[in-house]
């Protein structure tokens, strides 16, 4: 593996991130090994190689592997209400602590670990109200809560075994090959199902995923990045409705929307458990992006209007249409 400017192993290797990060570093000649519990098509490139794991959160002591620089760790637990919170502390907690100790082992020089905008909270009690780096942790749910956590261990062992360490937490990631929510709402809007549409000026901070690659690359190359923890987001927040006209606009259907108050619709949603939904639709969530441009001399360069057109044609061609 010598023979690479560097050798990045990636936790996390087959998800929705994951699979458009390692193809983007193949294509820049990186050699990147990742850890995957089953094998991806991935493995057919000579600068890509995978190891099989079980389970994160367990000991990774008995994987051989040599020469890694970087460390990009995306395995986390995030949005699963059935999940109790030991599984989120397995998982997102456990895991930090098995990927320093096996950055240790291989001498890597920096791990950079994805967050989320949920360490900071919801957005409910600070309508309105920028996050930024200095804004006081007020994580909400099981997720956001063994993130901080996650964070506080990344930092005291990263220092502790002399590694170098980036944090970024980002709000709801979105582009080709998304699931979750998104891939839902493009469900829904394909099938003409009415969607709702809550009496609010309610904006939200996305990021796509293409720029959220591109912040990754020019931090793995640049050093005055490192020992700290940015907020990353697209620059221009977006409404709910604008995010359902784009959708639909790109499935070419006609998009069907109805007005609902907004405690009626969590009534409604409250005896599925689902009521939390409405909060996050209802409030605004904006992220100052400030500071990670200014230390990568960079701003986001694809829109929101392309990264949509990139996840709805992504959307049609996996089912086939």
């Amino acid at each position: 593996m010598n023979k690479y400017k560097y050798n990045i192993l990636v936790t996390g290797a087959s998800g929705f991130i994951g699979k458009s990060l390692i193809k983007k570093l193949i294509s820049m000649n990186y050699y990147v090994i990742g850890l995957v519990r089953e094998k991806s098509v991935l493995n057919r490139s000579p600068f890509y190689s995978e190891v099989l794991i079980d389970d994160i959160g367990k000991s990774l002591s008995n994987i051989n592997i040599s020469q890694i620089d970087i460390i990009i760790h995306l395995a986390a637990i995030t949005h699963d209400h059935n999940k109790k919170y030991e599984d989120y502390l397995n998982t997102n907690v456990n895991g930090v602590t098995n990927v320093v100790n096996l950055g240790a082992k291989i001498s890597a020089k920096l791990i950079i670990m994805l967050s989320s905008i949920k360490v900071n909270g919801e957005g409910f009690y600070q309508n309105n109200i920028k996050y930024n780096e200095k804004s006081i942790p007020q994580p909400s749910d099981f997720y956001g809560k063994s993130k901080l956590e996650s964070e506080n261990i990344l930092i005291e062992q990263c220092k502790k075994n002399n590694i170098s360490y980036v944090i970024l937490r980002p709000p709801l990631i979105y582009g080709d090959g998304v699931k979750g929510n998104l891939l839902n709402l493009m469900k829904y809007i394909d099938r003409n199902i009415p969607m709702p549409i809550i009496k609010s000026k309610n904006i939200r901070s996305m990021l796509s995923i293409n720029n959220l690659i591109e912040a990754l690359v020019k931090i793995i190359n640049n050093k005055n990045t490192h020992n700290d923890m940015y907020l990353i987001s697209d620059n221009i927040p977006v409404s709910p409705k604008n995010l359902y006209n784009n959708i639909s606009k790109n499935l070419n259907k006609k998009l069907y929307t109805f007005t609902i108050n907004k405690y009626l619709l969590k009534i409604f949603l409250w005896p599925i458990g689902k009521s939390y939904l409405i909060d996050k639709i209802s409030s605004s969530l904006i992220i100052d992006n400030t500071k990670i441009k200014k230390a990568l001399k960079w701003t986001p360069s694809v829109s929101f209007d392309q990264e949509v057109k990139n996840m709805v044609k992504g959307y049609i061609k996996k089912s086939g249409k």
